[in-house]
C-alpha cells in the first residue's frame, strides 16, 4: 500500500510530501482517551485485533523494513 500512495504523490509532483508507515501501531490503553477527546471511540469490537503486540518488536520491525523499502520516509 505504500508503494500505491508514494508512487501517486511522486506522479503528481509531490515528492516532497512524507509518507508514513503505520505498521507499527501497538495496542495500547493509552490511545482510549485520545479516541474519547476526539469523540471517535470503536463503534463495536476491539480495535486491538489490528494492532501489534508490543511484545513482538521483530515482527514490527520487519513490518516497517517492508514499509520503507516501498517509499515510507518514517
Amino acid at each position: 500500500m505504500v508503494g500505491a500512495i508514494r508512487a501517486g504523490l511522486d506522479g503528481e509532483g509531490l515528492e516532497h510530501v512524507g509518507v508514513m508507515s503505520y505498521a507499527a501501531k501497538y495496542a495500547s490503553a493509552f490511545y482510549g482517551p485520545f479516541r474519547e477527546a476526539a469523540e471517535s471511540p470503536p463503534q463495536f469490537g476491539d480495535r486491538s485485533q489490528y494492532q501489534m503486540d508490543p511484545s513482538n518488536r521483530r515482527e514490527a520491525m520487519r513490518e516497517v523494513a517492508l514499509d520503507v523499502d516501498e517509499g515510507a520516509d518514517f
